[in-house]
């Protein structure tokens, strides 16, 4: 009897090791990945509902949704739904399962160099909230290109790479990407690359 009961107590424990385990390790694609190294995105789970906050300006609000578009071009089906009712409260993104863009008048002195910045939020895998903040302290921007330097920042440009970082993609300083780390004051960047298109696809 005590040879059986060990016996069945050891296949409990193997089963439950089993049930508990990850996947096996992907390519990151281009793509966060979590501790297990797994690729952390939507996972398809249908459009992504992005809330605008009152401190974010009307007149770039095109500007996000072509930037938005320009990703759903790429992966051939519709991936945000931007909702212009813009919701009110304290500037300061939280996690509070919304996912919302700020135009941000206070910035750490210490990253007074960072253009933006999008925190996002996982469970295993998928992405559960994802929050964007503009620095709107130290940047001036501009949206349609004026032709000739402009020392400010592109906003499509720079919404564009952050909505590559709500999809779940990281920084990539090759290829010509949107996702590259730091975006020149004047640069036109609003066109993904190859490399891009082909992360994209990895998870879209």
């Amino acid at each position: 009897m005590w040879k059986w009961t060990g016996a069945a107590l050891l296949l409990s424990v193997a089963l439950f090791v089993q049930a508990c385990a990850p996947k096996a390790a992907e390519t990151d694609c281009g793509f966060v990945q979590n501790s297990y190294g797994e690729r952390v995105s939507w996972k398809n789970e249908g459009i992504i509902d992005l809330y605008i906050h009152d401190s974010f300006p009307n007149e770039y609000i095109p500007a996000l949704q072509s930037a938005a578009l320009t990703w759903e071009r790429s992966a051939g089906r519709r991936l945000f739904n931007i909702i212009t009712e813009k919701v009110g409260g304290e500037i300061a993104p939280h996690k509070d399962g919304k996912n919302v863009i700020y135009f941000m008048n206070t910035w750490e002195a210490n990253r007074s160099t960072e253009q933006a910045r999008t925190s996002i939020y996982w469970n295993g895998d998928q992405i559960a909230e994802a929050d964007i903040r503009v620095n709107a302290l130290n940047f001036g921007f501009y949206w349609k290109d004026s032709g000739g330097f402009n020392p400010n920042v592109n906003i499509e440009a720079l919404l564009l790479h952050e909505l590559g970082h709500v999809l779940g993609l990281k920084h990539k300083d090759s290829g010509g990407s949107v996702m590259a780390t730091y975006l020149p004051s004047g640069a036109n960047r609003i066109q993904l690359a190859s490399t891009d298109v082909s992360d994209l696809k990895c998870e879209y």
